[in-house]
C-alpha cells in the first residue's frame, strides 16, 4: 500500500506541475512560432512498456528542426497490459546435444530429450498485469545547433482493474477478442484467472526477478544530446537531419547498469494548402546495453547486446482557429530482438500442462524482432497534449495494448 501511495504521489506531482503551468499560461500567451522558426513532429516517448525493455535503455526518433531556444518539459503517464502465460525453456551446453534436437520443431524438442537430466541452462518467463508508467523530460538548449534531453522513467504493477484501466484491462481486451476479433480466450488468458499481476523471469544464469502487483520499479535516467545540422528554414519542402547520442543509467535493484547509443533523424515538411503541411520522419539508431555495470549479478534481460531500431512516423498538422493547432499522426517502430536468434536453433520450450493456445510465446518472442503502431492526436495551444493509443499487431510480447497522455510546455 506505502508504494501504491508513493507512486500515486508522484503523479499528483506532475498534474499538479501541468495545472501550475497553465494559471501562468493564461496570463502570458506567448507564440512558439514567434520566438524561433522551428518545424518539428509533436510525439511522446512512445516506447512501449515491454515487460523486461523497461530495465534497461531504448531510444527513439527525434523529428525537429532545430535546437530548442528555451527550456521544455514533457510528462506523460501511461497504461499498458502485459501478458504471456508460465513457460520454461532449456537451453543445452554440450554442442551435441544443441545440434541434436535442433533437427526437430521447436515444440516437439521437449519429447527428445530429459530436460530433467539434461546438461542445460533455463530460463523461466511469466508476464500478467497492467504496467503504469509516468516519465518526465526536460529538454535543455546548449548551444545554436544543439540541446541536451534529461528524462526518468519509473513504473508501477497493478492488476488492471475498473475504472483505473478502462482500455487496457484484462476485460476490455477478453470482449474485444469475443465479439470483435481473435476469437474465445486466444492467448489463454482467461485460464489463469482475469485482473492479475505479476512478473517472474529467470535468466539463464539462475537470476530471479519477482514483482507483485502494487510494486514500483524506478527504471532509470536517460540522457540524449542532440546536433542539428543548419538549414534554410525558410525553404520549402526541405529534409532536416539531426543525430543524436544516448546514454542511460539503469537503477532499478535488478539492473544496474549503463547502455550507450547513437541515432540519426530526418524530418522531411511538405507544405500543403490552407496552413496544412504533412510531416514525415525516420529514425535509425542503436543501443550497446550493459557497457557498464554497476552491480554484480545482473539480471540478463538480453543477451544481444546490440539492439538496433527503426522508426517511421507520418503526422498532417492544420489549425482550426488561432492559436489552436491539432495534429494526428501514425507511428511505427520497429526493434530487433533482445536474445541472439541463433539460440533459438536449439532452445527446447516445455509445455507448463494449463496453457495450450501460446503456451511458448514469453520465451520464443525475445528471439524475434518485434515491432508496434502507434496512433496520435495533439492539441496544441498553450499546452500541448498528446493521446495515443499503441497496438502490437505482431503479438511479441510488447503490451496488448497501451495508452498514453502526454503534456508538454516551454518555460
Amino acid at each position: 500500500m506505502k508504494s501504491i501511495i508513493a507512486f500515486l504521489n508522484q503523479y499528483l506531482f506532475v498534474l499538479t506541475l501541468c495545472f501550475l503551468n497553465s494559471i501562468h499560461s493564461q496570463r502570458t500567451v506567448v507564440d512558439s512560432t514567434s520566438l524561433m522558426f522551428t518545424q518539428k513532429i509533436v510525439k511522446p516517448s512512445l516506447i512501449a512498456s515491454h515487460p523486461y525493455g523497461v530495465f534497461f535503455s531504448r531510444w527513439e526518433g527525434n523529428f525537429k528542426s532545430n535546437a530548442q531556444k528555451s527550456i521544455s518539459f514533457d510528462m506523460q503517464i501511461s497504461s499498458a497490459n502485459i501478458w504471456s502465460p508460465p513457460v520454461v525453456g532449456y537451453l543445452p551446453n554440450n554442442p551435441n546435444d544443441r545440434l541434436f534436437v535442433s533437427q526437430f520443431p521447436w515444440h516437439a524438442r521437449e519429447f527428445t530429450v530429459d530436460v530433467d537430466t539434461l546438461n542445460a541452462k533455463s530460463i523461466e518467463v511469466q508476464n500478467d498485469g497492467v504496467l503504469k508508467g509516468m516519465k518526465v523530460h526536460a529538454t535543455i538548449p546548449v548551444g545554436r545547433n544543439s540541446e541536451l534531453k534529461i528524462g526518468i522513467r519509473t513504473f508501477l504493477l497493478t492488476k488492471g482493474k475498473l475504472p483505473f484501466s478502462l482500455i487496457t484491462n484484462d476485460e476490455t481486451i477478453e470482449f474485444f477478442h469475443d465479439n470483435i476479433a481473435g476469437g474465445n480466450d486466444p492467448f489463454d488468458r482467461k485460464l489463469y484467472g482475469l485482473n492479475e499481476g505479476k512478473i517472474r523471469y529467470k535468466d539463464q544464469n539462475d537470476n530471479v526477478l519477482n514483482i507483485e502487483a502494487g510494486n514500483i520499479i524506478l527504471s532509470g535516467f536517460e540522457f540524449s544530446y542532440y546536433y542539428y545540422l543548419s538549414n534554410n528554414h525558410a525553404a520549402k519542402n526541405i529534409t532536416y537531419m539531426n543525430f543524436g547520442t544516448h546514454a542511460g543509467v539503469n537503477t532499478s535493484k535488478y539492473n544496474r547498469s549503463v547502455d550507450l547509443g547513437i541515432s540519426t533523424n530526418l524530418l522531411k515538411v511538405f507544405n500543403i494548402k490552407n496552413q496544412k503541411k504533412l510531416n514525415v520522419g525516420l529514425s535509425l539508431g542503436t543501443s550497446r546495453t550493459n557497457v557498464i555495470t554497476l552491480k554484480q549479478a545482473n539480471i540478463e534481460f538480453n543477451n544481444n547486446r546490440f539492439i538496433g531500431y527503426l522508426e517511421a512516423i507520418t503526422e498532417l498538422t492544420f489549425r482550426t482557429k488561432k492559436p489552436t493547432k491539432h495534429r494526428i499522426g501514425i507511428d511505427f517502430y520497429f526493434q530487433t530482438s533482445l536474445n541472439k536468434k541463433s539460440e533459438f536453433n536449439y532452445l527446447i520450450p516445455t509445455k507448463n500442462g494449463v496453457s495450450f493456445k501460446s503456451w511458448n510465446s514469453g520465451i520464443s518472442n525475445l528471439y524475434k524482432n518485434n515491432n508496434y503502431w502507434t496512433f496520435m492526436y495533439s492539441v496544441e495551444k498553450k499546452l500541448t497534449t498528446t493521446f495515443y493509443l499503441q497496438q502490437d499487431l505482431t503479438v511479441n510480447n510488447n503490451p496488448d495494448i497501451q495508452t498514453g497522455i502526454n503534456v508538454s510546455f516551454n518555460l
